[in-house]
């Protein structure tokens, strides 16, 4: 996933997160006032949760081909279970969003077209279609909205395609709890 991996996201949250914490205190005793200690307080909870997301997401989305079934994991352990007689091809995609750079992302359709399920880009499709014996067709250059994945792909938005509102109200919600826990913080050591 962007080229990182889980010893950088270990990494990153191990060496990151005490050095910002050091970066808050020391903040704290070389000003008199409590604006840049609690910024770089907020600035650390969130790249821990950032880091924090993507540590999980690596750690336990996962593919396993059975005799009769494919298992995936995604990042939140819940793991989905398709019959491996339903997929008849795979189709690699590039599926625009409202805002910023196309995603890739690999569907598998039945024989009617119907989304069965829908991985990222960072899975080796071509292994996959040739464990599962079917064709892998498209191209990550074929570029189509949202929108149209959904039309075209009945059930495919539900996955790395990922519906933009669902991921605005996840977002909306943890920046409030984030800000909650910051005030919490912030009135307790200005007490």
């Amino acid at each position: 996933m962007g080229g990182l991996d889980r010893e950088r996201a270990r990494k990153a949250l191990f060496i990151g997160v005490p050095i910002a914490g050091l970066l808050v205190v020391f903040s704290r005793l070389a000003t008199s006032s409590w604006e840049l200690p609690i910024g770089l307080l907020l600035v650390t909870i969130l790249g821990a949760a950032i880091v924090g997301w993507v540590w999980l997401y690596l750690t336990n989305s996962s593919i396993a081909l059975t005799a009769e079934h494919l298992l995936i994991t995604d990042w939140r352990n819940s793991t989905t279970v398709v019959a491996r007689a339903d997929v008849s091809k795979l189709i690699r995609i590039g599926v625009r969003p409202f805002e910023g750079p196309p995603r890739q992302a690999v569907i598998a359709v039945d024989a009617s077209n119907r989304s069965l399920f829908a991985v990222g880009g960072a899975y080796d499709a071509a292994a996959i279609a040739r464990a599962l014996s079917v064709s892998l067709i498209g191209s990550f250059d074929d570029v189509i909205s949202l929108r149209e994945v959904n039309r075209k792909y009945p059930g495919a938005g539900r996955s790395p395609v990922a519906d933009p509102r669902r991921v605005l109200v996840i977002s909306a919600v943890g920046t409030v709890a984030v800000g909650v826990i910051a005030f919490v913080v912030w009135t307790a050591l200005r007490s």
